[in-house]
Parts: structure tokens; sequence; C-alpha cells
């Protein structure tokens, strides 16, 4: 089943919980079962990963007045490093949640993409923006390009979205491209999320042009365009918006809109969320799954 298919259900059950609901403070019922969940077990990116920033920011958590911490993610988070791992510890841990990228959601496996504030993740949402998490993918460099990294560029505002829109919003429309067929090597660092995109996009651009080699290193996306600060990589790709203090440094080009995808296991019981439920959840405000139901129910 393809994601947009997995997202279609959700609706669904999101519009029977609303058309049920009384007048409670959320606006969703409360659901049967999440009692026996226990305590939430929060699953959260890395430092520096743009999912992470992008979804705090979203969901607006990302105040923090501890100066260790970019945002106020609970303490009490299982932290890890890409988007297979959130998946693996969603399914391992009935009482867990998480985020990843949209583009991942081919990787789930009996998992519930959780609708949010009565929509779900599908491309028409994130491009309508009536979805409320839906982020960037960006290309960031620093200085005059060569001809090469130009026209890798071109490529990838021009051609290259067809590609993106397999599974992403494209920013422009698909054009044919003819390449210069300049030779050389392009280096790309940064975001596990823009990662898989980048690879099948350097993948067909080295078919366009057989003298290029591009070669994507995933990291965070902070690294990446701290690389590209540094001409440690031609292209920084972060999968959030740029901070004041990288855009005065780097020029940047927004190369697809991604949604975050809330996740949790088979067995939760919930199919939707607020956004402020979801900034509960994620900063251990609301410790238990039944906390959802006491809110709800207030």
């Amino acid at each position: 089943m393809g994601r947009i298919g997995k997202l279609i259900p959700l609706v669904l059950a999101a519009a029977l919980l609303l058309t049920g609901c009384g007048g409670n403070s959320t606006g969703l019922a409360a659901v049967d079962g999440l009692d026996a969940l226990g305590e939430v077990q929060v699953v959260s990116r890395e430092e520096g990963s743009g999912t992470r920033s992008a979804f705090a920011e979203l969901v607006g958590f990302d105040g923090s007045e501890d100066e260790s911490k970019s945002d106020d993610t609970t303490d009490a988070a299982l932290v890890v490093n890409d988007a297979e791992a959130v998946i693996e510890a969603v399914r391992n841990d009935p009482a867990a949640i998480g985020y990843i990228s949209m583009g991942a959601l081919d990787a789930l496996d009996g998992e519930t993409v959780l609708a949010v504030d009565g929509v779900d993740g599908a491309l028409e949402n994130v491009s309508n923006g009536t979805y409320a998490l839906s982020r960037p993918f960006c290309l960031a460099w620093s200085g005059t390009l060569s001809d090469l990294e130009q026209d890798f560029l071109t490529y990838v505002l021009g051609k290259g979205q067809a590609i993106v829109s397999q599974s992403y919003v494209a920013v422009e429309d698909s054009t044919t491209f003819l390449s210069g067929k300049e030779s050389g090597i392009i280096t790309v660092h940064g975001s596990t999320s823009a990662a898989p995109l980048l690879e099948e996009l350097a993948e067909e651009y080295m078919t366009l042009n057989p003298n290029a080699t591009v070669e994507v290193t995933a990291s965070d996306s902070t690294t990446g365009l701290n690389d590209a600060m540094q001409d440690r990589c031609d292209f920084g790709m972060a999968s959030r918006q740029l901070e004041d203090y990288e855009a005065e440094l780097l020029d940047y080009e927004i190369i697809a809109e991604d949604g975050i995808a809330v996740i949790v296991n088979g067995e939760n019981p919930l199919q939707s969320v607020t956004v402020d439920e979801l900034k509960g959840l994620f900063t251990g405000t609301l410790s238990t799954w039944d906390s959802i139901n006491a809110e709800r129910e207030g």
C-alpha cells in the first residue's frame, strides 16, 4: 500500500472522532484503551537534526531556557539518529510515539500515522498548507557556484522535480534539461531526511552527465550547513528553514516541501492528536497516555 493509501483511513477515523466529541477543550473524543499503555515513551531525533528542529518549532517547544538544550524535548526521550531508528523504536514499544519524514512512510509495517488537528499528511495537504507539520528541504552553498555545481542545481530545480514529486511536494514545474556535461565531483552533506531524495536526484543527474560524480553523505542538517560554510562540501542539505545567521553566510534554494509524520505503535488505539497534545507529549507535560483522555474529558 502506498503512503497516501495508508493515510486515507486516518482521515475517516479523525472525522468520526470529531463528529462524536462533546464540548471538551481539544475537540476530540476520549479513546478507549489508552490507559493500558501506561507511560509515554517519546522517541526523538538527535540534536542538530533538521526534522527535530522543524518539529519542535512547528509544535511550539523550541524555546528552551536551558542553554544546554536546543528545545524542550523531555529528558526522558529516547534519542535516535535517523528515521529508520525512530520507526524501529516505535515498532518495538506499544507506548512509543515518534516523528519522521513523510518520505520514510514506505518503511512502516503496521505502525499508525496520526492525523494532526484532524488533517492527515497527504501530499495535497502539505501542498495546500492545511497540514500543520510541514517543512522545506534546502540545498545551501557558500560563494560562487562552479559551472558543474550550477548545472546540478539547475537539474534539481528543473527535470529533477519529477523525482521530487513522487514522494514530496515539488517547488517548481518539471522541465526539460540539457546538461553542459562538465566534469568533476560534487559533494553534498547533511540531513538524513533529505539524503534519500538527493541520492535519487544524483543517480539520475549522473546518467544525464556521465562526466560528473555526485557524492551524498548523510549526517544532520546543522552539520551539513556548517560543512558548506567551511568549504568541506559543495552543497549542504537541510530539512528545515535556515537560521538567520546561516542564511546570512550561505545562499540556498528550497528544492522540496515535506511533511513530518507522527507515528505510534500499531497497538495504540489513538488515531488523531492536536498540536497542543503533541506539545504536551513531547515535553513530558502529558507523561501517560491516559492523560490525553483526561485533557479531552476536562
